[in-house]
């Protein structure tokens, strides 16, 4: 927690972090009694863990009620992408090559779990205990290499993000291989950019809307969204609210 609030500091001064380190101890210490204290009610598929309630995700700028796992740290994203990487998609039966990036802790068992699939993590910092330190604008890997590639509410990260579908589009491997890919988004609107790495929005450097597919589709790619539906009872139990996200494939342009 020292640490955490020592970033905060240098991140947004010491009355905002002051402020957000009272707010976040408040809730968890709340949650940490309401897990000891009242019978189980729900349970993590990423790591197993079971309890009365998730800590809430809190921010400067905003928060999210009941979503993180006290024990991975897994958001409801994630548990809803492991229940469908697992039962929908087969991961575990994958092969070929993938690049994960900005590699989900939640997620790591998963990953962990592919025989066949030559799994390389990447990301702009070495934090994450990656195998490639990369920029999603400009990435060192050859053209049509990549058979699958996991990039999960990371384009918000990214300053210039067409530049980075672009680099997704060009390492894919055409026909066959697929790009998974999510980002927070407001039903109803339009893309918002915010010209500036929003730190009261985690670093966002945009707010996306509905038309987030057709900029993936300016980048070259076929397009399909993708709604995980899962029922009310495992809703409930495993913390999960629906967010779409989508698989995309590169043509072989090469015949054309």
């Amino acid at each position: 927690m020292l640490r955490w609030y020592r970033s905060q500091i240098r991140e947004h001064g010491a009355l905002d972090a002051t402020r957000l380190l009272w707010r976040v101890g408040w809730s968890r210490t709340a949650t940490g009694l309401a897990n000891k204290l009242l019978p189980e009610k729900i349970s993590c598929p990423c790591c197993g863990w079971r309890g009365r309630k998730f800590y809430d995700y809190i921010e400067l700028g905003y928060a999210v009620r009941h979503t993180v796992c006290p024990q991975c740290d897994s958001h409801a994203r994630h548990r809803a992408l492991f229940l469908w990487l697992n039962q929908v998609y087969q991961l575990k039966g994958k092969s070929g090559v993938a690049l994960v990036f900005a590699p989900e802790k939640a997620l790591a068992s998963i990953w962990n779990n592919t025989p066949q699939l030559q799994v390389f993590r990447v990301d702009i910092e070495p934090a994450r205990s990656v195998n490639l330190l990369a920029d999603m604008q400009h990435v060192p890997i050859t053209t049509s290499s990549v058979d699958l590639l996991w990039c999960h509410h990371v384009l918000e990260h990214v300053e210039n993000d067409r530049a980075a579908i672009r680099e997704l589009y060009r390492v894919l491997r055409p026909l066959t291989g697929e790009l998974i890919v999510s980002v927070p988004m407001e039903i109803g609107t339009r893309t918002r950019e915010y010209g500036f790495a929003n730190k009261k929005e985690s670093g966002h450097w945009r707010m996306y809307g509905d038309d987030f597919a057709d900029r993936l589709g300016e980048g070259g790619f076929m397009v399909r969204t993708v709604d995980y539906h899962l029922s009310a009872a495992d809703c409930e139990r495993y913390g999960v609210t629906r967010e779409q996200f989508y698989i995309c494939q590169k043509p072989d342009t090469s015949r054309s």
